[in-house]
C-alpha cells in the first residue's frame, strides 16, 4: 500500500523538524565551535576526511565522534580523545587512501582500515554518510526501533549482535539496501531530499516518540 498524503507530509516535516546537535571542534584551537548548522558540520568534516593532509583527515575522523556522541554527555570528547591518542600514521594514510578513490566506500572497506572507535556499523555508516550525503545515511540502534515495530521492513535483513551491529558482509549489503529503499521513498513521492535528510526524518519521528508512525510509514512507502 502506497504512502497516503498525510504520512508524506509526515515525513516532510519530520526531515525539517530534525534537530540533532550540529557539534563540531575545532582541534587547531582545542575549542568547539557554536553556531554551526548541520550542512555546514557536514561540509567541515566532509573537507578534512577528503584532505591530503592527514591531520585533517584525523581531525574529521575525530569530528565523526564528537558529533556522533554530542548527545550523551560528556562521551564524545572521551571517545574523540581515546581515538586521536590510538589512530595511528598507517590508518590515517589507508583512509585517505580509501575516501580520495571510492566515493562511497562499502562499510567493510571503511572498517578494514582498523579505525579506533569506528568499528561498528554505528560509526562505519556515520563516515560513509559524510563523505555522500545525497546517497547515504546513518544506521544505527535508533534507527533499529523501527524493526522492533514493524519486522517486515527493509530493516529485517540486519543483524544485530548483543547491543551492537557489528560490520560484516551481511550488514554491509543491509545498509546498502536501507540507503537504496530511502531513495526510492525519495523519488517515488517526489520530496527532492538527499537520503541522509530522509534517514533523519525516521531518527527524528523515533526520537520524538513516534516509532510505529515511522514504521508504518517504512513498511508502506
Amino acid at each position: 500500500m502506497p504512502l497516503n498524503q498525510s504520512q508524506v507530509d509526515t515525513l516532510k516535516l519530520a526531515a525539517s523538524n530534525y534537530a540533532f546537535p550540529a557539534a563540531y571542534f575545532d582541534f587547531s584551537k582545542s575549542e568547539p565551535v557554536d553556531g554551526l548548522t548541520m550542512r555546514l558540520v557536514e561540509e567541515g568534516i566532509r573537507n578534512d576526511l577528503l584532505s591530503d593532509d592527514l591531520l585533517k583527515v584525523k581531525d574529521g575522523l575525530s569530528n565523526v565522534l564528537y558529533w556522533g556522541f554530542s548527545q550523551m554527555g560528556g562521551l564524545g570528547p572521551v571517545r574523540t580523545e581515546i581515538f586521536r591518542t590510538q589512530v595511528t600514521e598507517k590508518n590515517l594514510l589507508a583512509a585517505s587512501r580509501l575516501f580520495s578513490e571510492s566515493p562511497r566506500p562499502d562499510l567493510k572497506a571503511i572498517a578494514r582500515i582498523g579505525l579506533p572507535q569506528l568499528s561498528m556499523v554505528s560509526f562505519v555508516s556515520k563516515v560513509r554518510m559524510f563523505l555522500d550525503p545525497d546517497k547515504s545515511a546513518v544506521l544505527d540502534k535508533q534507527i533499529m526501533k523501527i524493526h522492533e515495530k514493524r519486522a517486515t521492513t527493509v530493516l529485517a535483513a540486519v543483524k544485530i549482535n548483543g547491543t551492537t551491529i557489528p560490520v560484516t558482509s551481511n550488514n554491509s549489503r543491509a545498509y546498502e539496501a536501507w540507503c537504496d529503499r530511502l531513495e526510492i521513498i525519495n523519488q517515488a513521492y517526489e520530496l527532492q531530499l538527499r537520503v541522509v535528510d530522509i534517514e533523519r526524518a525516521f531518527f527524528h519521528l523515533v526520537q520524538s516518540g513516534r516509532t510505529q508512525i515511522a514504521a508504518d510509514i517504512l513498511a508502506n512507502a
